[in-house]
């Protein structure tokens, strides 16, 4: 039974999540990415798939507040442009000190982080890992495999979203095709420290 709640008291609520395809139900807001949306981000781009999807968020709406937690599912499909894994845009957070937690679902691959100064950290990413990214870390999701890498995410709700600084800078690593598997190498274009 509820009340009359005063407005700024929000009514629980619960989200079905299918672990393969990442899809929320009830799905309200979904943010598609092609390799147009990332055209700068892989250091060879000659065989870059044009407008496919590389992946998609399945975000839960709730207000984007310190004292709210916001979260979603993000699948990210598999393939290489120009021997680079696929990956998200990746970004660090507008209020550097937010924290993120990665809950992975299905598929595998590598979460990479970099702090401003150019240090990094690689982890891997496989159903039923938790990854927790602390603040102030740069954050991407790369597909290693070769079926979709779905992962859920909660963070707080001010945290913000600063992906200028990785679409000017770079990444200071890439994760590539190796010989005996992915290989997580310099960035060559990275630009910034």
């Amino acid at each position: 039974m509820t009340t009359d709640l005063p407005a700024d008291v929000m009514v629980p609520f619960a989200v079905h999540v299918d672990f393969q395809s990442g899809a929320l139900t009830p799905d309200p807001v979904i943010l598609r990415r092609s390799h147009a949306d990332l055209a700068g981000y892989f250091v060879n781009e000659s065989d870059a798939p044009g407008e496919d999807e590389m992946y998609a968020v399945h975000e839960i709406r709730v207000p984007a507040t310190n004292n709210n937690l916001l979260s979603s599912t993000t699948v990210l499909q598999p393939g290489t442009v120009g021997g680079e894994y696929f990956m998200t845009k990746g970004h660090f957070h507008a209020t550097r000190d937010r924290a993120e937690i990665y809950l992975t679902l299905s598929g595998q691959g590598l979460l990479v982080m970099a702090l401003e100064d150019g240090t990094t950290q690689t982890k891997e990413m496989r159903p039923g890992i938790v990854n927790y990214v602390p603040g102030h870390w740069a954050h991407r999701s790369v597909n290693t495999g070769d079926v979709p890498l779905v992962f859920y995410a909660v963070y707080i709700g001010d945290a913000g979203y600063d992906y200028a600084t990785i679409a000017d800078q770079g990444f200071p690593v890439i994760v590539v095709e190796g010989e005996d598997g992915p290989e997580v190498v310099p960035n060559p274009r990275y630009t910034g420290r």
